[in-house]
């Protein structure tokens, strides 16, 4: 289930009875007055407009967030991701303005206990992966609606990240929920032309 939230998508699903969030977009406080309960945050990457609201839910709920280990020095804060471009410059200041504090109970998505299969798809981030729950797939910022791809200046490596989309295109899933954006189909997505790789 999509909820109502800042800055990214944040989609609430079930897994062995257990409710696990998906990306806490900017504003944990809004996210908090839509569940009852929570059992695990999962962090499909580790940039500011994903993961700003674990620390406020983790206060609220005293739940676990998930993220790849080579992510994990970002949500802790230990490390700052450098953005290229004017749009790369405005995120910055953003981060900057919103006097982010890092989440406290970060682990491993490895560690995680559940049927839910993670895969790893970096070069939007380092530690960039995609969560499956059947025939869904829960992208981060993989793709956007309509299939469209990131900005190369939000990427930390773009030509791994060009890969790692060719390779998700591959896999089997029907509907892919993105970060950004509605829902992609996948029978809908036309024909991906060979991406430049420079």
């Amino acid at each position: 289930m999509r909820l109502k939230s800042r800055g990214c998508n944040a989609y609430l699903i079930e897994d062995r009875s257990r409710k696990i969030l998906i990306d806490t977009g900017t504003d944990g406080k809004l996210l908090a007055k839509q569940i009852e309960e929570l059992d695990a945050i999962i962090i499909t990457h580790a940039h500011f407009d994903h993961i700003a609201g674990a620390r406020e839910l983790e206060r609220i709920f005293g739940c676990p967030i998930y993220v790849h280990p080579e992510d994990m020095p970002y949500v802790l804060g230990e490390k700052e991701f450098n953005f290229s471009g004017f749009m790369g410059m405005m995120a910055k200041m953003l981060e900057k303005l919103s006097n982010y504090r890092a989440p406290e109970n970060v682990r491993s998505i490895f560690e995680l206990e559940s049927s839910l299969k993670t895969v790893h798809l970096p070069g939007h981030t380092p530690g960039s992966v995609c969560i499956f729950k059947g025939s869904n797939a829960y992208c981060g910022d993989l793709i956007r609606n309509g299939g469209k791809l990131s900005l190369r200046s939000f990427c930390s490596d773009y030509k791994r990240y060009l890969e790692s989309v060719k390779e998700f295109i591959e896999m089997e899933w029907e509907i892919a929920y993105p970060g950004h954006g509605n829902e992609v189909r996948k029978s809908y997505l036309k024909p991906l032309k060979p991406f430049p790789m420079k």
